[in-house]
């Protein structure tokens, strides 16, 4: 812990230097840097699982999105995983959904899991659920967790045309903010470098941060949602759930305690599928 705090505070000088005498490559470098889930790698007993599904890879400008499907049920449903993870933290989930006359799809973001790529942000994960969704129109929902589920809500504020007709919604954060807060505090990072940041940021996705809030995305909203988070959540906060609810109309919210941000438990796979089914 003492090494990476160390790390840290070195990335946050060189970027505060940078900030001085190169902001460009602090842009790019620092842009880079924001958007890096440093994800793991697909673990052998992971891929056990991922092989018994039934993989595609789907190609996005100059990514290769790596996709599965189990099963082969009535009901369409797709898996949208979070920061940092891929498409096996759905390996419960498929196997309730399979059993319930589902058959389910689910793909890892970029930089994530099997697929290509080194930054994933809100906006690229929206277009890459988008462009899925564009070749499985059956697909009728989508659970998601995480960023997934930040995405998710951009997703279906901003493609108006799309089949889902149930969401469900656990442990997003909900203001984008909040990650630069986050980054400029773990790295110790000046108020010039920040912006500067910021600056390609905006850039990049065309929106100054604060335009990116699930509250403000689920407003338009109606399709049935559930949202889940737990109240020790220390990744994303509840109170973010308790607001995305207050603004999605057509919700319920349900909060948990002791499973903190990844709510892994029997009762809450079963309420999710529940709730889909």
């Amino acid at each position: 812990m003492k090494l990476k705090k160390v790390i840290q505070k070195n990335i946050g000088f060189y970027f505060n230097i940078l900030a001085c005498v190169h902001p460009k490559m602090l842009q790019r470098k620092g842009f880079a840097l924001f958007c890096n889930p440093f994800a793991h790698k697909v673990k052998p007993h992971q891929m056990q699982f991922l092989e018994k599904g039934i993989a595609e890879v789907l190609e996005y400008e100059n990514y290769k999105i790596q996709t599965y499907k189990w099963g082969n049920g009535s009901k369409k449903i797709l898996l949208v995983h979070g920061w940092a993870s891929h498409s096996f933290r759905w390996k419960k989930y498929v196997e309730h959904l399979v059993n319930n006359d589902f058959t389910v799809y689910a793909l890892d973001a970029p930089a994530h899991g099997l697929s290509t790529g080194k930054m994933i942000h809100v906006v690229l994960y929206a277009q890459v659920i988008a462009l899925f969704l564009q070749r499985k129109p059956e697909v009728n929902a989508i659970i998601s967790h995480s960023i997934g589920g930040f995405a998710t809500t951009y997703y279906l504020n901003q493609y108006k045309t799309n089949n889902i007709e149930k969401v469900v919604i656990m442990g997003a954060p909900g203001e984008a903010t909040d990650f630069f807060d986050f980054y400029k505090k773990t790295l110790g990072l000046s108020s010039k470098a920040l912006e500067i940041i910021i600056k390609e940021f905006e850039l990049q996705l065309g929106q100054s941060p604060t335009y990116f809030s699930t509250a403000k995305f689920a407003e338009p909203l109606t399709i049935p949602a559930l949202i889940i988070h737990d109240k020790g959540d220390e990744a994303t906060h509840h109170h973010y759930s308790i607001r995305l609810n207050k603004h999605w109309k057509n919700s319920q919210l349900v909060l948990t305690e002791g499973l903190g941000h990844d709510l892994k438990s029997k009762e809450v796979i079963q309420r999710v599928v529940n709730f889909v089914h």
